[in-house]
């Protein structure tokens, strides 16, 4: 066995308890997957239908917009587990969670001591949105894992003293840039940083490490040039256009208002952490200036992580389309700050915030993972939008978008009772989407079930009984009870499409599971 710390391997088995909580709360869940998360794991058959066929450049190019990197893990997973909601989402876990285990605990470590790193994974794993992304098929938890190894790897260079480890780091940050567009916003800061430092010393690392780096990601982006260019374009343009399609207001505030400046805060305390948390990493970030004030720096390496967490909200900030998701990455930044503070405390002392913020973590899997208690904050919720500016979020057993797993009803077992019953075809509203019942995800499951969904809306009573139509709301007349029922409460009913002719076959409102 290795000799590591005992830390270390806290840390480890940290890591091993998270993804088996995912495994299980997967197994449970019976929900339709939210929009995003539908897409995405629809592009992961895409990838895994270009793998086995031999076609790697389709591959590696059919999650456009995005880069390829979750969706190969996901594909991977469908390889070995099927085709299937589950089985990219745990590939994610199996491979990113320990990613960014390591990097919390190694940058906490690097930073403050191996008390500092187990602390770290503790705040990390008990993060609300880190713990409900890892629930879904997203890109922003992967993100943020490659972010914490990249900047452990960058960090480890000894300021680009060392070619071999700065090659090293060039691999991490290379695949990182594969794993979303934004990965650039979250590591610049403590690449430069960490370059200044070096001096002319740093000269020949910091060659080593552009040139993997370029090798690794360039590709890509140049194949996607075009795209890319559109994105960037997109993201730094002027807010007037998004904000006046009026569709979620305060998504995109004027750059140099105060909504503008103080959103990621508000979205942070009431979406990724909660108070208690951002209290904790708010602490560990005002000792830090008062460090720097005092010409005392807390860590060799807070001027890094200063700026590189300072340069990420800059970064988030002025592109004008926010989303409480896109700040994820910057997960390494708080949890190390946070246990920072608390691990340079005496040893006595210590005990009484280090055990606070695992009681912390463990509220918050409760609340996101099991649905535990209610949501509780200091004013009423405002439903305006996403952020909640005004209002401190301390607890919540509801997520972003998901929370407990869901099993009402299973919508893939009724699609795939529709298919063994001779349906072929199956008409679903975009109208109706909403997030228990987002039309991404119920593309997605009708795929998996083997049914086709057509772009026009056909007459039932010219369809076959081969036509399926699906219908969330009022029930029919026909039927008392509904196909599936939605976690909000609201049925799904099923109609077969009939001849319009005088043999008495008309549409039938009926239900397989029934």
């Amino acid at each position: 066995m290795p000799r590591w710390p005992a830390a270390a391997w806290a840390s480890i088995a940290l890591g091993l308890m998270f993804v088996g909580v995912s495994c299980w709360w997967l197994s449970q869940d019976h929900s339709i997957p939210v929009y995003d998360s539908g897409s995405h794991l629809s592009s992961a058959i895409d990838v895994y239908e270009a793998l086995t066929s031999g076609r790697l450049g389709r591959a590696l190019t059919t999650s456009v917009p995005y880069p390829p990197l979750a969706f190969l893990a996901g594909a991977l997973g469908i390889g070995a587990g099927g085709v299937g909601v589950a089985p990219p989402i745990v590939a994610e876990n199996l491979l990113f969670v320990p990613v960014l285990v390591l990097g919390c605990y190694k940058v906490g470590r690097l930073a403050f001591g191996s008390t500092a790193g187990v602390l770290a994974v503790v705040f990390a794993l008990g993060s609300p949105m880190i713990i409900e992304e890892f629930h879904e098929f997203m890109l922003d938890a992967p993100e943020a894992a490659m972010v914490a190894v990249s900047v452990w790897a960058i960090l480890a260079t000894e300021r680009f003293s060392r070619p071999g480890v700065s090659a090293l780091a060039g691999v991490a940050v290379g695949l990182g840039m594969l794993s979303k567009e934004t990965f650039v916003f979250f590591v610049v800061g403590v690449t430069l940083v960490t370059a200044v430092r070096g001096g002319r010393s740093a000269l020949r690392g910091v060659a080593a490490f552009a040139a993997v780096v370029l090798c690794i990601a360039l590709p890509w982006y140049l194949s996607e040039f075009s795209t890319i260019q559109a994105l960037g374009n997109e993201a730094l343009g002027s807010s007037s256009y998004i904000s006046s399609l009026k569709v979620f207001p305060g998504i995109a505030p004027p750059r140099l208002s105060s909504a503008n400046f103080e959103w990621y805060f508000w979205s942070i305390v009431n979406w990724q952490l909660y108070l208690p948390l951002f209290a904790f990493s708010a602490a560990g970030l005002i000792w830090a200036m008062v460090g720097f004030a005092r010409r005392r720096p807390v860590s060799r390496f807070s001027p890094e992580l200063a700026f590189g967490a300072f340069v990420s909200w800059v970064a988030l900030t002025e592109t004008f389309l926010h989303d409480p998701r896109y700040c994820i990455p910057m997960e390494v930044y708080f949890a190390v700050f946070a246990a920072g503070w608390v691990s340079r405390l005496p040893r006595r002392a210590r005990v009484v915030p280090a055990t606070a913020l695992v009681v912390v973590a463990l509220a918050n899997t409760l609340g996101t993972t099991f649905g535990v208690g209610r949501v509780v904050t200091t004013e009423p919720e405002n439903t305006t939008y996403e952020q909640q500016p005004g209002i401190f979020k301390l607890y919540s057993s509801l997520g972003f978008w998901v929370g407990a797993p869901q099993r009402n009803g299973t919508m893939l077992e009724l699609l795939r009772a529709l298919r063994r019953n001779g349906v072929r075809e199956v008409w679903i509203s975009e109208q109706q989407s909403e997030t228990e019942y987002s039309y991404p995800g119920m593309l997605l499951l009708a795929r998996i079930a083997g049914l086709k969904v057509p772009r026009n809306f056909p007459d039932p009573e010219g369809a076959s009984r081969s036509y399926a139509f699906l219908n969330r709301g009022e029930p029919p007349s026909t039927l008392s009870y509904p196909c599936v029922t939605l976690g909000n409460g609201v049925g799904v009913w099923v109609r077969l499409g009939g001849s319009s002719g005088g043999d008495g076959n008309h549409p039938w409102d009926y239900c397989p599971l029934l």
